[in-house]
C-alpha cells in the first residue's frame, strides 16, 4: 500500500505526488494521554466539534506542530493554523463518511467576489469555499490519539486525486473506480499530513477500539479577494475534566502553566519564553 512505500521517498514528494504522508511518533506517548484528558469532556458531549481552537491548550499543539521539524517542511509559507476539529469515533458514537473534498474554510467576514461560494455557517462560524488556489495551499495535520486502521474507521483515500481541482460527485465516483483507493493506518502519537481536495472517505467502526483525531488546518497567513481568517477569543479549558470557564488571560494564545512557568527567572543569557519547555505535561 501506498502508505507503505520505502522511506526514501520523502513525505514532501508523497504529499505532492499521492495527496498524503503518514509521518509516526510526532506526539510522546506523554502527551498523547494528556491530550486525551483534556478532550475528555468534548469526547462525552458529542462525536465532533470544530470550536477546539478557542481553547489555548489546542492553539499552543497547532504551534508545536507548525514548528515541528519534522512537519514546517509540508506546510504552506508563513503558515498559520486557522481550525482544529475533534473526530472521536467509536462503537457507540459510529458514522460514515461519504466520498469528498474538503472545501469550506472559516473565515472572519463575508466578502462579494464571484471567486467565493458556498458561504455557510458552522457551530457559529461562517465557512466559504475560497478560490481554488487557497485549497491548493492548505494542508491539513490530523493528530492521532489511537491506533487506527480499517476496523475503526481509517481515512480511505484516492491517491492523487488531489491535483484534479475542484470535483462534481459523479465525477468524484469516476476517479475511485479508475484508480482505486486505500485506507491509511496511523498508529497512536503519529499524524496523517493531507491535501484537502484528496478524495477521502471513511467507513463506520466495526471494533472497539476508539478512533479519537485532532484534524488541524494550516493555511497561508494573506489569502485573496479580501478573505481574512477569524480570530479566536480563547476560553481556558480545565486540565482535569475539560470544561471551561469565562476567564481571559493576557495573551489569549497561552495557558496558566505557559504564564506560571514564564516567571520563573530564565538563566542568564537566555529569554524568558526560551526557558518555557515546549510541551506542558
Amino acid at each position: 500500500m501506498l502508505n507503505h512505500m520505502v522511506l526514501s521517498i520523502s513525505a514532501t514528494q508523497l504529499l505532492e505526488t499521492v495527496g498524503y504522508a503518514v509521518i509516526p511518533s510526532i506526539l510522546p506517548d506523554s502527551q498523547v494521554q494528556h491530550l486525551s484528558r483534556l478532550i475528555t469532556s468534548f469526547v462525552d458531549a458529542t462525536h465532533s466539534t470544530r470550536k477546539l481552537l478557542d481553547a489555548p491548550w489546542c492553539s499552543e499543539l497547532g504551534e508545536q506542530l507548525r514548528v515541528d521539524p519534522h512537519l514546517r517542511p509540508l506546510l504552506p509559507s508563513n503558515a498559520q493554523v486557522v481550525q482544529c476539529t475533534l473526530f472521536a469515533k467509536s462503537v457507540e458514537k459510529n458514522w460514515l463518511v461519504s466520498l469528498h473534498q474538503d472545501l469550506s474554510v472559516p473565515v472572519a467576514g463575508r466578502v462579494e467576489s464571484s471567486q467565493c461560494s458556498g458561504w455557510s455557517q458552522k457551530e457559529g462560524d461562517l465557512f466559504v469555499q475560497p478560490p481554488i488556489a487557497v485549497l491548493e495551499d492548505i494542508v491539513a495535520i490530523r493528530v492521532h490519539l489511537d491506533d487506527c486502521d480499517e476496523s475503526n474507521g481509517a481515512l480511505r483515500v484516492v491517491s492523487g486525486s488531489h491535483r484534479l481541482g475542484r470535483l462534481t460527485s459523479s465525477a468524484a465516483i469516476e476517479e475511485r473506480n479508475r484508480c482505486g483507493e486505500c485506507s491509511v493506518a496511523v498508529a497512536r502519537g503519529g499524524v496523517m499530513v493531507m491535501r484537502p481536495l484528496l478524495l477521502h472517505a471513511s467507513s463506520k467502526a466495526s471494533s472497539d477500539a476508539p478512533r479519537r483525531v485532532l484534524h488541524f488546518v494550516f493555511g497561508p497567513s494573506d489569502l485573496p479577494e479580501g478573505l481574512r481568517w477569524p480570530t479566536r477569543e480563547r476560553t481556558v479549558v480545565n486540565a482535569r475534566c475539560g470544561s471551561r470557564s469565562d476567564r481571559r488571560r493576557p495573551d489569549p494564545g497561552r495557558s496558566q502553566e505557559w504564564y506560571a512557568l514564564s516567571e520563573r527567572r530564565a538563566p542568564r543569557g537566555q529569554t524568558r519564553s526560551a526557558a518555557v519547555p515546549k510541551y506542558l505535561p
